[in-house]
């Protein structure tokens, strides 16, 4: 009973597990949707974004605000004069940086005081306050003057954002021909167990009628024994294809892990039409003229390279530059200190009425001149504009060799690929034709069993060749795909 339970439960996985038709379609629809290989392209282009975000909040307002209490039990040194003890300040106030060099900074401080009265000094003093609104303006005189490095930063910062973008639409685009990739292995793999499997039932009667002929006393052990090893033979090519679909079902799980779990089934395909879209993609290719620059996002990535290269080496030959800086403060003041008496008062109100009352404004400027010494700095920033030069140019020749190249030999290829196929289809035509006299010529004893035997293999051979030298074919155009992955192409699905 317990063995029963555990067949039923085992049965009854399997048979629920559920079920996921692959075709070229509800792959690309899948591998759009969600995965982890496009959550993790995602992720590796976001570092630019967050950096773009950074500085742009750089520039944005700021707000900031402070306050300092002191209180104390020391002696005034002099007797008459007063020791505050309660001793409050405040601050309030918003800054604002620009991408001209210009720092902006308005705030308000508030101070309150009070002091007791001694034996010496009846005088006491009672929340003497003081307010002053102060506006500073900073301005860079050379390193950045109105801002040219600064705001070379933040082209350089929104231009990086702008090129991870580009390429990780490449990198999807890439990640997408790779789930294709596997799709038409799968297909490939299944056009081979199709003609693997019409020679296995062939040789399965071929050996049968070989027996039949051996009772007949026509034929021998030999020939019989001949057969029955094709047989073997050609059931062993099938178990290796079909293990091959395994590892490309495996391939695809780890490319898409929603598929583990279910059961992968492969829906029946148009081959004649897939062939068609890519001979018409290959005819289209062959013929183009020159590099499609429009139709690939590499020429707008090299072009952002060669921009931000050259801020960056304006940025990195200012590294040894002096610094001169100048400071403009403007303020006013308001002070409330009343008298009654032997006693002082103040209050907020009373210094804001201050300022209307008594003109207590100022004002105030400055430079602040920094001058690197030693060569020190000289050496760096010549290594710092040598290293960026080299990184850029490294990084735009590959992705400029990358396109010319792939046009070039994918050019090349498709036009020699597109020859091979012919020739191999010829081939497979005439070696029909050949089999199938060969076939009459062995019902007629006319030729030993090895001879027919050689000619199916053969043909065999050349029928798996074709397959894949169809498959070549759509690896080296997705190889095109992936590179000018915008071409006007039927194939070109995404």
């Amino acid at each position: 009973m317990g063995r029963f339970l555990l067949l039923l439960l085992f049965f009854g996985s399997t048979s629920f597990a559920s079920e996921f038709l692959i075709t070229e379609t509800s792959l690309l629809k899948l591998a759009n949707k969600s995965n982890p290989s496009m959550d993790e392209i995602e992720a590796s282009f976001l570092a630019s974004k967050v950096q773009a975000e950074e500085l742009k909040d750089k520039f944005g307002f700021e707000a900031y605000a402070g306050y300092n209490h002191q209180k104390t039990r020391e002696k005034a040194l002099i007797s008459f004069m007063p020791v505050f003890s309660n001793i409050n300040q405040y601050q309030v106030g918003v800054k604002k940086y620009t991408k001209y060099g210009l720092v902006l900074d308005l705030h308000r401080s508030v101070d309150t005081r009070s002091a007791k009265s001694t034996p010496v000094s009846a005088s006491s003093y009672n929340d003497l306050t003081s307010v002053t609104d102060e506006f500073v303006v900073q301005m860079d005189l050379w390193k950045d003057f109105m801002g040219t490095m600064t705001r070379a930063q933040f082209d350089n910062v929104q231009d990086l954002k702008k090129k991870d973008n580009l390429q990780k639409e490449l990198s999807k685009s890439v990640l997408l021909n790779n789930i294709r990739r596997v799709y038409w292995s799968l297909v490939a793999n299944n056009e081979k167990i199709r003609i693997t499997k019409r020679l296995y039932i062939a040789a399965k009667k071929q050996a049968a009628d070989a027996k039949r002929r051996k009772a007949n006393s026509i034929s021998d052990k030999a020939e019989v024994a001949m057969f029955e090893s094709l047989v073997h033979q050609r059931k062993g090519s099938l178990l290796s294809l079909e293990y091959e679909r395994e590892t490309m079902l495996k391939n695809l799980r780890d490319l898409l892990p929603s598929l583990n779990g279910k059961e992968l089934t492969l829906v029946d395909y148009d081959i004649k039409k897939a062939n068609l879209e890519v001979l018409a993609c290959s005819a289209k290719i062959d013929g183009q003229q020159g590099i499609p620059f429009e139709h690939t996002h590499y020429d707008e990535i090299t072009s952002l390279l060669r921009s931000m290269q050259g801020r960056q080496k304006s940025i990195d030959q200012k590294y040894d530059d002096v610094d001169l800086k100048f400071e403009l403060k403007m303020k006013r003041t308001g002070v409330a200190s009343d008298q009654v008496g032997s006693n002082f008062y103040g209050d907020y109100d009373s210094a804001l009425q201050d300022f209307e009352d008594n003109n207590r404004s100022g004002m105030s400027a400055g430079l602040m001149l920094t001058i690197p010494f030693g060569e020190d700095k000289g050496s760096t920033a010549a290594v710092k504009e040598a290293l960026s030069d080299k990184q850029f140019n490294a990084h735009i020749d590959k992705l400029d060799a990358n396109v010319k190249a792939t046009h070039r030999k994918v050019k090349q290829a498709v036009r020699l690929l597109s020859f091979m196929v012919n020739e191999q289809k010829l081939n497979s035509k005439q070696l029909t034709i050949r089999v199938k006299e060969m076939k009459k010529k062995y019902a007629q004893a006319r030729i030993p069993e090895y001879a027919l035997i050689q000619d199916e293999n053969d043909l065999l051979q050349s029928d798996l060749a074709i397959v894949e030298t169809q498959l070549l074919v759509v690896n080296t155009i997705l190889d095109y795909l992936s590179v000018f992955d915008t071409y006007p192409c039927t194939f070109n699905r995404k």
